[in-house]
């Protein structure tokens, strides 16, 4: 369900309604090798909530830093965008990156997005786009949501971001998601807050979404929908292992902690995963080595530490196995 207005709600930004002060002017700002599913999920729920208000109740522009072509992350191009230096006066700016965020983080981008929020709009990010928001220094001390797997990067380099595990977060005129399709429940949310319920419920009607899911719905789903696994204690060995990631646990002390003997946990991951514990949990810590070598400035012995290697050799020689290329190489590709 939608959620209920509160005195820090987003449509708190003005004292007016949308009725007396016309169209809410909405911005996106896209970097090279955005998603397009996000942007999609914006300006479609825009166009449709106009339609169905019989009148403009928002308008859309779309910016970024310099004049080269915005290319999606599926080399689809944005239409005609407008370059921040130029950028009129807005009511919501949206920052939609896609999963490599610290290349985009220039002062003169930083110092536009401060200025913006300053000037009394709502701010919000959109997958990765939260990382860009606590670069600018604007979620010092505020909850945010990102996507999944930029969460272990978020809490690494932004110490004072309180990172939720939610498909959306609103912390005043903050306002940030998972990416996906929870882009459409933050825009119902926001489409409630700066028009109307009934408006949002509609837009959701149209766009086949019957299920409107408020800002307490974790981003991520369950392990049995991730592993599609009902068995208890494989589940509880998973969830283990992805929670001791920097100071891994022993595959017998796993087996202790869920009730099984080491051999019955091996059969376990042998049927329904195709392989043994140890390659599962190896799996789950280069995974998240991947990520921190793309979205921090981490040393690359300070990500092998953190997911729980030795060293940088014992870590290179494991990374380079399963992705056939050295972390230096991945880490270089992340900028």
């Amino acid at each position: 369900m939608l959620l209920p207005a509160t005195p820090s709600s987003v449509n708190s930004y003005s004292g007016k309604s949308h009725r007396d002060r016309g169209p809410v002017q909405l911005g996106v700002y896209l970097t090279q090798q955005f998603p397009l599913a996000p942007l999609s999920l914006v300006l479609d729920s825009l166009r449709v909530a106009n339609g169905i208000a019989g009148k403009q109740l928002f308008t859309h522009i779309m910016l970024s830093s310099g004049d080269d072509p915005v290319i999606s992350s599926c080399n689809f191009p944005a239409a005609t965008t407008i370059r921040i230096d130029q950028c009129p006066s807005l009511d919501v700016l949206l920052v939609c990156l896609g999963d490599a965020s610290f290349r985009f983080s220039e002062r003169p981008v930083l110092q536009w997005l401060r200025r913006v929020y300053h000037s009394g709009a709502i701010v919000g990010g959109i997958s990765s786009g939260s990382m860009l928001l606590a670069h600018a220094g604007l979620l010092d001390d505020r909850r945010c949501a990102v996507h999944w797997a930029s969460v272990e990067a978020m809490k690494e380099h932004f110490h004072r971001v309180v990172v939720t595990g939610n498909i959306f977060c609103v912390d005043g005129r903050l306002i940030t998601c998972a990416g996906g399709v929870s882009t459409l429940d933050m825009m119902l949310h926001l489409i409630e807050r700066l028009s109307s319920s009934q408006i949002a419920f509609d837009v959701a009607d149209a766009l086949i979404y019957p299920s409107i899911r408020g800002d307490n719905e974790p981003a991520r789903g369950s392990l049995i929908a991730r592993t599609g696994v009902g068995n208890r204690q494989l589940n509880h060995a998973i969830e283990l292992m992805e929670t001791n990631i920097e100071t891994p646990i022993s595959i017998t002390e796993i087996s202790k902690r869920v009730d099984a003997s080491v051999r019955h946990l091996e059969r376990l991951f042998a049927r329904f995963l195709e392989v043994s514990p140890t390659q599962y949990y190896m799996r789950i810590r280069l995974e998240t080595a991947d990520s921190l070598l793309a979205k921090t400035d981490l040393p690359i012995v300070e990500v092998a530490l953190r997911c729980g290697f030795r060293n940088a050799s014992h870590f290179t020689r494991r990374y380079s196995v399963a992705y056939e290329e050295l972390p230096s190489i991945r880490r270089r590709a992340g900028r």
